[in-house]
């Protein structure tokens, strides 16, 4: 992963949160008139977690939207290595995406300074694709809303213990007698499925170019000190309790022990969106658009299905879900019963990724910023307390048989390398 285009010590951190979001804009503002918007253009913040999303809109122009980067892991090589892929997918394949756009001189990315802060930000520029993100008709996070609302009004000290609670009720003693999924909702997961394997085709082709620069979605890049969520860990204690992070912590060996016996061969690792879930895709009609590059890196393949069911493992109907994208994405691409076994490894890996993401941008995500669900403290427990079930569940059903924890120990032996572990 890239390091930081700040050359010098990042003040934007030391602003406040409303103080970020207003530099962030005036940023929008400038950049807008590098891709020929008049002054008065209209720019409105769509989205904000990592990188700010803006529409830009101007009467007899085309409304497009304005990425403006964050300073950290936002190189010019790891950004350009992001759009050159963005093309490539779309020469190779028909797949469709929101296509990155030149600026007045003829660049995809744009430079913009601002002397008081210190610092270059990167703004990149895409076409705008009508649509709204799929949500298929069983979709519980929605009922959250409501109820978190009602929590912002409560002590912290009364409503964790009854989101943690629920997180342990939702995800333990649900029962999934009767399938709810729609045809539609089949539909849209096989889509996905499809949408998934041709990236990953495109990407067994795809020769790297020389300036190629983009984060590895390996062991070390969820799990390592440095990894890619800005070097956030669930073994922080304000979150869990001792014996829960104990817990997790069994669970990420597992991962490691079944992911060095997988392998990173190249028919099952490689360049991925690392992301497809439905807030990141647009649906028109019968069309889905691919959304939201920003993420792209080297990675498992089984690890973009695994993403595509990001905050739904807890659902008691997930099995189908998944029966659904694996079935959509060998109409595609042929994989192995080893891909299928190792799906709930990837799952949980992404599921403790994201635990740390939330716990990172817990209070730096505007209300309403392209998630279904507001972050608030209530969530994130609830989120928590969700991930230590599932890792629980996770080690009773994938522990290691005595013939495979013998593999580990010969490959050991070997000296064999797999990348990040």
């Amino acid at each position: 992963m890239g390091q930081s285009n700040a050359t010098q010590p990042n003040k934007f951190n030391l602003l406040s949160f409303s103080e970020k979001l207003n530099h962030l804009k005036e940023v929008a503002e400038k950049a807008k008139l590098l891709w020929g918007y008049p002054a008065d253009a209209k720019v409105k913040l769509l989205n904000f977690t990592e990188n700010a999303t803006f529409s830009l809109q101007a009467t007899g122009r085309p409304k497009v939207i304005l990425r403006v980067h964050r300073l950290e892991y936002a190189t010019f090589n790891n950004i350009r290595t992001e759009l050159t892929w963005i093309l490539n997918l779309k020469q190779q394949t028909k797949l469709s995406l929101a296509l990155p756009q030149k600026s007045q001189n003829g660049h995809y990315i744009e430079a913009v300074e601002t002397p008081s802060l210190a610092e270059k930000r990167y703004v990149v520029c895409f076409e705008y694709v009508s649509g709204s993100a799929p949500v298929d008709s069983s979709d519980t996070n929605e009922d959250l809303e409501p109820i978190v609302k009602i929590c912002k009004k409560i002590p912290n000290w009364f409503t964790f213990p009854l989101f943690r609670l629920a997180a342990v009720l939702e995800i333990k003693f649900s029962k999934h007698e009767k399938s709810d999924l729609t045809f539609e909702d089949r539909q849209l997961y096989q889509k996905i499925g499809k949408i998934a394997a041709t990236l990953h085709l495109a990407a067994q082709k795809w020769s790297q170019p020389a300036f190629y620069e983009r984060m590895e979605w390996n062991f070390s890049g969820t799990f390592g000190q440095n990894n890619n969520f800005y070097g956030a860990s669930y073994q922080t204690g304000h979150w869990l309790h001792s014996k829960e992070i104990g817990i997790l912590d069994q669970c990420v060996e597992l991962i490691r022990k079944r992911l060095t016996i997988y392998g990173t061969g190249r028919d099952r690792y490689g360049m991925i969106h690392s992301d497809l879930r439905t807030a990141n895709l647009l649906k028109n009609g019968r069309k889905i658009t691919a959304l939201d590059f920003d993420d792209c890196g080297q990675g498992w393949f089984m690890y973009d299905l695994a993403s595509a069911v990001a905050l739904m493992e807890h659902r008691p109907d997930i099995e189908e879900i998944l029966t659904e994208l694996l079935d959509g994405y060998q109409q595609v691409r042929t994989i192995t019963q080893q891909d299928k076994d190792e799906l709930w490894t990837f799952i949980m890996m992404r599921r403790i990724g994201l635990l740390q993401s939330l716990i990172y941008r817990m209070g730096m995500v505007v209300e309403g910023s392209g998630e279904t669900v507001e972050l608030t403290p209530d969530v994130l427990e609830f989120f928590a307390k969700g991930t230590v079930v599932l890792a629980e569940r996770y080690l009773k059903r994938y522990s290691l048989t005595p013939m495979a924890e013998h593999v580990l120990q010969t490959q050991k032996g070997k000296n064999t390398k797999v990348a990040g572990l």
